[in-house]
């Protein structure tokens, strides 16, 4: 794959400087074509990009091959954005004159990896443009090798990967979706993802999200415009996604996904309340609350299942029929609030042989709320109570049950999920992650009894839910009590530790959270894998060592196996004797500055290359996972 920088070496070399060619090419000399589509030896490469064929004529995409060269005159800015956050028009316009509100930030046009692994890792990023670095985007972007297949669970490994099994991957978030792009490449639109949850990093700076960045807010919006452009992809047609935010971001991150899902496809902005009580460190205002934010993929696809009725605490009466109908509480039969009916006032006689009217006389203001027919048919079915007040007066009324109606018929009271959550605060969710391992082993993570709510309002049982932050592993635990199907992707070390060792004990049939609710037992299976690393291993050998001579060879299989950073010039500025004259810290910072970050892992094209010694039964498991489990 040939990089930009030759391509922009070749043009300069022919034209001299990029501004001539950017002239010529605005005034369409037919120089600038010559030299790209016939006299450039990277006429191929110039064709690929900048050209497109439409009923057999070739057509010059100008405005691409303009804004190539104006990315490379920016010189090291790298993006086309200026260095502030605002609301901008789409395509160039004025804001009057676009119907398109979109929100530009610095890096919009780049790529960001996000490779941090440890919480303590505060890493310098590396933002590829999406012109300039197309090549290394694409590499990036590739569909990478899986290793380290266990199967946690009952089964056979192989079957289970065929069968669309539950998943559990360690690598970066944003090439693991890139590579499920490809997974889902066989499968039914049914089979592909009905719900993503991600809680990502909030941006607070006392969170995971801290790179050392001067950009730190763009950075944060380029890192998930990233991840959500190819989530959006992931998702089927009538597929939901829910975000987990607070203040820090919540503004920026609304506008920024009406602009990758459609601001017709959003759907709302969910409040909850996060503690019982305030923060007693808020220097002005309490801050008690986050967000979620639900978008459709498609708004005239989508549609979400009502809960279960839960203010009940005023049904406190039982019966007889309790356990068919449920507790019930009483309301008065009579109003005179309603306006007078006179086919509703008439007489009741009580089987105490009482005449009842309502307000104790025929004639207005008062009457019954039901005609004397409902009324009749109601003291049939046991729905009527007499009761005499304190002042001797019989009164009547009519029993609302919590599972029967008035008509006589077995309901199920549902309700819409409501735009604010008061009962589903943090502090449970620090009780389930002890209860499990004994200690507070993970924080921010979520309840479970919040990620029910979200799966069993968004899915059906045996849907596919995805967890691209997947952190403690709750989404991808209530998923498989909730007898969902789930991919969670977790790049941070703890994975091995926390996330596996707790869906591990949901398998066995743990009992906290939500699992007494649901159930749950234990049971099932899932396969967790990783990404294969490459010069990921380079990088935690350097990282990891404490002695000089390792680094030293190090730097000689460096040379040998890895891919080396383009921006690098081995052998100019990596000469041996002035490596091995490095003192100890510069060795490492070198070492590191070399290694390509695009090929941190494997790319699976190149899975059968024997450099990479991939062992035969990784390769069969790659191969059903991107090719065996289709299903069309």
């Amino acid at each position: 794959m040939i990089k930009e920088d030759s391509l922009i070496s070749d043009i300069k070399e022919h034209f001299n400087t990029l501004l001539n060619a950017r002239s010529l090419a605005i005034s369409n000399d037919e120089r600038v074509l010559e030299f790209l589509l016939v006299k450039s030896s990277f006429k191929n490469e110039y064709k690929e990009r900048f050209f497109q064929t439409q009923y057999g004529a070739m057509i010059f995409k100008k405005d691409e091959f303009l804004n190539f060269l104006d990315l490379r005159l920016l010189s090291h800015s790298y993006t086309s954005f200026s260095n502030k956050i605002g609301l901008g028009a789409s395509e160039k316009k004025f804001l009057k004159n676009s119907q398109d509100i979109v929100l530009n930030f610095p890096f919009k046009d780049c790529v960001l990896k996000g490779g941090q692994s440890k919480d303590d890792d505060k890493s310098t990023e590396l933002f590829f443009n999406n012109i300039l670095a197309k090549s290394e985007i694409d590499l990036l972007f590739a569909p990478k090798v899986l290793n380290k297949f266990e199967l946690i669970g009952g089964g056979d490994l192989e079957t289970t990967l065929k069968n669309r099994p539950n998943l559990l991957i360690k690598g970066n978030n944003l090439i693991a979706l890139h590579s499920l792009k490809e997974y889902f490449r066989y499968q039914s639109e049914q089979n592909k993802v009905k719900l993503i949850y991600i809680d990502p990093p909030y941006n607070t700076g006392n969170d995971s999200f801290s790179y050392n960045d001067r950009f730190n807010h763009s950075t944060y919006l380029t890192f998930m415009k990233n991840r959500l452009e190819i989530a959006r992809e992931l998702l089927r047609d009538d597929g939901v996604i829910f975000v987990q935010c607070d203040d820090n971001e919540q503004a920026y991150l609304k506008v920024l996904m009406d602009e990758i899902f459609g601001r017709e496809n959003f759907v709302a902005n969910i409040i909850r309340r996060v503690i019982e009580g305030g923060k007693q460190d808020s220097k002005q205002i309490q801050t008690i609350h986050d967000y979620i934010l639900i978008y459709a993929k498609n708004i005239n696809e989508s549609s979400f299942n009502k809960i279960e009725q839960t203010d009940f605490e005023h049904y406190t009466k039982k019966d007889k029929y309790f356990a068919e109908r449920g507790a019930y509480y009483l309301k008065p039969l009579e109003n005179m609030g309603l306006g007078y009916v006179a086919s509703l006032d008439y007489e009741i006689i009580s089987p105490k042989g009482n005449k009842i009217y309502a307000g104790g006389k025929l004639g207005e203001p008062y009457r019954f709320v039901w005609s004397k027919d409902k009324f009749n048919e109601a003291l049939k079915l046991d729905l009527i109570e007499f009761i005499t007040n304190s002042k001797g007066e019989e009164k009547v009324y009519y029993k609302t049950y919590e599972k029967f109606s008035t008509k006589g018929e077995f309901i199920e009271r549902k309700i819409p999920q409501s735009s604010i959550i008061m009962d589903m605060t943090n502090r449970a969710s620090s009780k389930e992650i002890k209860f499990i391992f004994g200690e507070k082993a993970f924080n921010y993570s979520k309840p479970e009894a919040l990620i029910k709510r979200i799966i069993e309002i968004s899915t059906q049982e045996n849907d596919l839910v995805l967890d691209f932050f997947a952190g403690s592993g709750t989404t991808l635990a209530v998923a498989h009590k909730m007898k969902r199907r789930y991919i969670g992707i977790e790049q941070m070390e703890y994975i091995e530790s926390i996330t596996k060792e707790r869906l591990k004990k949901v398998i066995e049939g743990e009992q906290g959270g939500i699992s007494k609710a649901v159930s749950w037992s234990g049971g099932g299976n899932l396969i967790y894998c990783e990404l294969a690393s490459l010069n990921a291993k380079f990088i935690e050998k350097i990282e990891n060592s404490s002695d000089e001579n390792e680094l030293n060879q190090i730097y000689e299989n460096l040379q040998k196996l890895a891919f080396i950073d383009y921006r690098v010039d081995i052998q100019n500025d990596l000469k041996d004797m002035e490596f091995l004259n490095l003192d100890f810290i510069n060795k490492k910072r070198i070492l590191k500055k070399c290694l390509d970050r695009n090929m941190d892992y494997i790319p699976y094209a190149d899975m059968d290359d024997s450099e990479y010694k991939i062992d035969e039964q990784t390769r069969i498991l790659n191969d059903i996972f991107y090719k065996g489990g289709n299903d069309e």
